[in-house]
């Protein structure tokens, strides 16, 4: 009988560990507008937003097509402005990226990091390994 409890016991506590849901770090979305004001009035624009979780600080990341933005015949625009934020301490850095024009996936390759809104459970927002 104390063998029967013993594995109650395990399976409940298996139970109660796989119901736990994953903390998420990193997150992305990608949306397209037009402005109704400024220099690129009435002009589609392409806007890919997302934040991580960096040693317990939150990175807010905004990159968006501008003037110098250029489509490529393989779909991506090259000079996309993108500025990184922490949130807690208010500083901003600022970097130029390359943006998929389907879907929104951003590539900053001098940080080698990526934006990418259609990875799985709400999008990544990391560093990413250049494969050969």
């Amino acid at each position: 009988m104390a063998q029967n409890r013993k594995n109650s016991n395990n399976q409940n506590y298996n139970n109660n560990n796989n119901n736990q849901q994953k903390v998420k770090h990193s997150g992305a979305k990608y949306t397209t507008y037009m402005p109704v004001t400024g220099p690129n009035k009435g002009v589609e624009q392409h806007l890919t937003t997302g934040w991580r979780l960096s040693k317990g600080e939150l990175i807010a990341i905004k990159c968006v097509t501008t003037n110098k933005s250029n489509l490529s015949e393989k779909g991506w625009f090259g000079s996309v402005a993108c500025t990184f934020t922490n949130t807690k301490t208010g500083v901003q850095s600022f970097h130029w990226g390359t943006m998929q024009k389907n879907g929104g996936k951003v590539v900053i390759d001098s940080m080698a990091f990526v934006i990418n809104p259609r990875a799985k459970n709400g999008g990544y927002a990391g560093t990413f390994i250049r494969s050969n």
